[in-house]
């Protein structure tokens, strides 16, 4: 598969405090840093490569993908990055390839609502129509693009002149969760998704009033958690329920366990895929969620095994953080927020 590059000057920044911060972010993604000297670092992603370097006229960036798509991903994440310490620099900042300002970016396209069916789980299926040529195996996350309620010509993010991706703000920001993609059809353009429900939900309370045809951002796909080595070691809520069941799927000679935390009696309900070599079981959670809790206990006793945790944002930080404490593989685990409490104020 041939290579997409674009390269870019940062014109008077200083490589070495860029190569500090870059490494930093590396080593906090738990991603692999393939050179890091006075010369050059290049740090490995699922989305391809980043290489910066010190230039006659400040610093050198190259981003290196085999995908158009993720070429983006990769320019939006090195950008934020510069942005977040040199602003006006990231601002003034000109790729090679030419950005297609004002353009949707590669990496997100507009879809539309087929139908939405109920499911006697607590979930809802939801089918939407359009492009879906990115999605593999491995890429089968994506985040979905929900523009405001009421709004009838919603805006949608476009490439800025500096190659980012430019989100609408203030009213008429779109609300971004995040989903497993459960079923694509590439011959039909379909992509399904299982939504789980909770009063109040942005994305629930959309599914249960959005019209067929209504149009929805999708952005992605990524990957990460699905291709894996077993035996697994897994904790997953229901919001990761739908992405467990493309594990088993994905994975057919897998062998290990799978612990499920169901917060509600509909949700016990889900159907996974039969699995010979995986064992499921179903916790039913009462007052506050122990899945995090269970998770850095069970690392204690098997710290082998393929680490995959899904969950609240909070519990996922304390076992990520019990998993480097134990020693174990980048590699060799997966963990993920899926969602976060909401801020009391």
């Amino acid at each position: 598969m041939p290579e997409h590059r674009s390269t870019a000057i940062l014109e008077g920044m200083a490589f070495a405090p860029l190569r500090q911060i870059t490494a930093a972010e590396a080593r906090a993604h738990d991603l692999v840093i393939a050179r890091d000297d006075a010369a050059g670092i290049i740090v490995r992603t699922a989305y391809g490569r980043i290489a910066l370097g010190p230039d006659s006229g400040g610093c050198r960036a190259e981003v290196i993908s085999e995908r158009p798509d993720f070429l983006q991903t990769l320019k939006d994440s090195l950008l934020a990055q510069i942005g977040a310490v040199a602003p006006d620099l990231a601002q003034a900042l000109r790729w090679s390839d030419g950005a297609a300002t004002g353009a949707l970016p590669a990496n997100a396209r507009i879809m539309s609502l087929q139908k939405v069916t109920q499911m006697d789980c607590g979930f809802c299926r939801v089918t939407l129509a359009g492009d879906v040529s990115g999605f593999t195996d491995a890429a089968i996350h994506f985040r979905l693009g929900l523009p405001p309620a009421g709004r009838p010509a919603p805006n949608w993010p476009y490439v800025g002149q500096n190659g980012a991706t430019v989100w609408p703000k203030g009213e008429d920001a779109l609300h971004l969760p995040v989903y497993t993609a459960r079923h694509v059809d590439p011959s039909a353009g379909h992509l399904a998704f299982d939504l789980f429900q909770h009063r109040g939900g942005r994305a629930t309370d959309w599914a249960a009033t959005a019209v067929k045809g209504a149009s929805v951002l999708v952005t992605g796909p990524g990957g990460g958690g699905c291709d894996i080595e077993g035996p697994i070691l897994g904790f997953a809520d229901e919001t990761a329920f739908p992405a467990i069941a493309r594990v088993l799927e994905a994975n057919p000679v897998l062998t290990g366990e799978i612990h499920l935390y169901a917060a509600t009696e509909a949700s016990v309900r889900y159907v996974f895929p039969a699995h010979p070599g995986v064992t499921l079981t179903l916790h039913r959670q009462a007052g506050a969620p122990r899945m995090g809790a269970d998770a850095c206990e069970a690392l204690r006793r098997d710290g082998d095994a393929y680490l995959w945790f899904a969950g609240e944002r909070g519990q996922a930080d304390k076992v990520r953080k019990a998993w480097k404490q134990a020693g174990g593989c980048a590699k060799r685990s997966y963990v993920s927020a899926y969602w976060r409490h909401a801020e009391r104020g």
